[in-house]
């Protein structure tokens, strides 16, 4: 019995490696090295690892659907660059290294004699319009004593590869979405052009090295400070990380002012709003903002980028409307030209497949075609119709040792209980944004709205219902920290974790109070990414395997009975 206890677990052991060396595959991994000078010349590097590992998923086997490697993939990129940065024959340089067994590297280098002619370089790399969309301009800073400050978005080298990546998915004569080795297959069929180009490429994983790197003067080659979705250098010295604070607080006591550390971000009655201005009734602490699904109220042009975020309202929902998508928001961007890398939006929605209207955080991936989305699953707002309830959201990060960023997950509390968790898959790592700068005509509010959006001169997916207490947090709140936010004892039903509610065949709202472990899970979201789809064909694989050796097993200890 114990030989027999002791091979289960080797082998589900064995089992769970696989898993887990299956789901951290990725495609190509990003690295940089800076080389700058006082003086403002320099040399850059952006250094992209394609992974030659053979997993039938169409992610960690990248190099096998490429058709040219080594030198004549080099020429190829080359030719590529000539072709879409004219005069960059002159300045790039481009190497391939095929020799390693787990990675083929290709490497972009050039040098610079300014900062200017550094950044007009870098940016010109970024030459597809989708991949630029995560990409900002560095910044230089050079003291009166000469100590030279740098800084880079994280989404830089990214957006440099995204680019490239673009070009050679799309050319038949390099790709080959369905590449074989050894006469095998390495397509399961999960993987397709649009999942591909969503998962394919992320920062350097820790464990394979610095992500980034910078010397000054030819000196010693440091690892940069990251925080907060930005490498720097120089100016974070021995700095203590900033405290959590609300940087936005609207109360709605007859007002639409702010009261957070961001005190000059007071919101407006939104354009094209039913009425003339904001209606206040009761609300669950003192006055509240009403919403009729045809009202909103619009921030100023600014945005809230944080490594880390909570938000957290009082709402009580009056009445549902199915609109285009199901949606009806909470925060949501202001228009297109808000969307980018990291930007969130808060909204209760009734998907086609749903059974009722759940609450909804979502996260855009790094070029915000995809998702990460956490549901308020077992929660459905038709059985909380009239009811006041807290409802926040956390978005936290998990460190190694070296403050890299390791995984990253959304926490949804309901009444400062915690209602359902999600490991974010497309998203992970992003910073987080409650929208992107634009003031453009076309754009005039720019950063983020509450209650729905104005657009083609109609407000869309509005509220109905009643918002109270709306904050935002420059950080991740612990589970007890957000129970001080919560009015509990002025709710009308708290929340109940175990509770699920279901809607009868009539439309009724029923509730269930058989306790589900579902209800909170660490599993990745992945309704909108194919990158995990071969992993959930492989649990299945290693479940049935393993019922299988536990009933060979049984059958031969039965058979030695006899």
């Amino acid at each position: 019995m114990k030989t027999t206890k002791k091979r289960l677990s080797l082998f589900l052991a064995l089992m769970l490696t696989v898993i887990m060396t299956l789901t951290g595959c990725t495609a190509v991994q990003v690295s940089g090295q800076l080389q700058l000078n006082k003086d403002g010349s320099g040399e850059r590097t952006i250094e992209g690892r394609i992974a030659k590992n053979d997993y039938q998923d169409g992610y960690g086997s990248a190099y096998y659907y490429l058709k040219q490697h080594g030198d004549d993939l080099a020429a190829y990129i080359k030719d590529v660059y000539t072709e879409k940065v004219p005069g960059s024959e002159e300045w790039l340089m481009v190497a391939v290294d095929d020799s390693a067994d787990d990675w083929e590297v290709v490497k972009l280098t050039f040098a610079f004699t300014s900062f200017e002619d550094y950044t007009e370089k870098l940016t010109s790399l970024v030459y597809d319009e989708t991949a630029a969309a995560s990409f900002a301009t560095p910044s230089f800073g050079q003291d009166d004593a000469g100590n030279i400050t740098y800084s880079e978005s994280t989404g830089v080298m990214t957006a440099i590869f995204k680019s490239l990546q673009t070009t050679l998915m799309a050319d038949d004569a390099m790709f080959d979405i369905n590449c074989t080795k050894d006469g095998t297959a390495l397509n399961d069929g999960s993987a397709d052009l649009q999942s591909l180009t969503d998962s394919g490429v992320e920062l350097m994983k820790p464990e394979n090295g610095m992500v980034m790197t910078i010397s000054v003067d030819g000196g010693e080659e440091t690892a940069m400070a990251e925080a907060n979705g930005t490498y720097t250098f120089g100016a974070v010295g021995d700095k203590e990380p900033a405290e959590t604070t609300c940087v936005l607080y609207y109360t709605f006591d007859d007002t639409l002012a702010n009261s957070g550390t961001e005190a000059d971000n007071d919101l407006v009655f939104g354009t094209g709003s039913t009425g003339d201005g904001p209606v206040y009734e009761d609300g669950l602490d003192g006055k509240a903002i009403k919403f009729d699904g045809a009202t909103y109220l619009a921030s100023p042009n600014k945005d809230f980028n944080y490594e880390e975020m909570t938000i957290s309202f009082d709402y009580r929902m009056d009445a549902y409307t199915q609109t285009d998508s199901g949606a009806n928001m909470v925060i949501v961007p202001a228009g297109l030209g808000a969307l980018g890398a990291g930007v969130i939006d808060v909204e209760f929605i009734k998907e086609a497949d749903a059974e009722g209207v759940q609450l909804l955080g979502k996260m855009n991936s790094a070029d915000w075609q995809t998702q990460d989305k956490l549901f308020s699953e077992g929660y459905l707002l038709e059985a909380h119709m009239g009811e006041w309830h807290n409802y926040t959201l956390v978005y936290q990060n998990e460190y190694d040792d070296s403050g890299e960023i390791n995984d990253s997950y959304v926490y949804m509390y309901i009444d400062g209980k915690l209602a359902s968790r999600s490991r974010l898959a497309v998203a992970a790592g992003l910073t987080y944004s409650l929208g992107l700068y634009d003031n453009t005509a076309e754009n005039a509010n720019g950063g983020f709205n509450v209650g729905g959006y104005y657009e083609a001169e109609t407000v869309k997916r509005g509220c109905t219902g009643a918002l109270d207490n709306l904050r935002v947090f420059n950080g991740a709140l612990s589970e007890e920290e957000v129970n001080t936010l919560c009015y509990v004892n002025k709710v009308d039903k708290e929340y109940d974790p175990a509770v699920v509610d279901t809607l009868d065949t009539a439309g009724e709202t029923t509730e269930s109070t058989e306790q589900t472990s579902a209800a909170v899970t660490d599993e990745a979201n992945t309704t909108e990414s194919g990158s995990n789809t071969a992993v959930v064909v492989v649990v299945v694989v290693v479940i049935v395997v393993a019922a299988a050796v536990i009933v060979v097993l049984v059958s031969k200890k039965k058979k030695t009975k006899k």
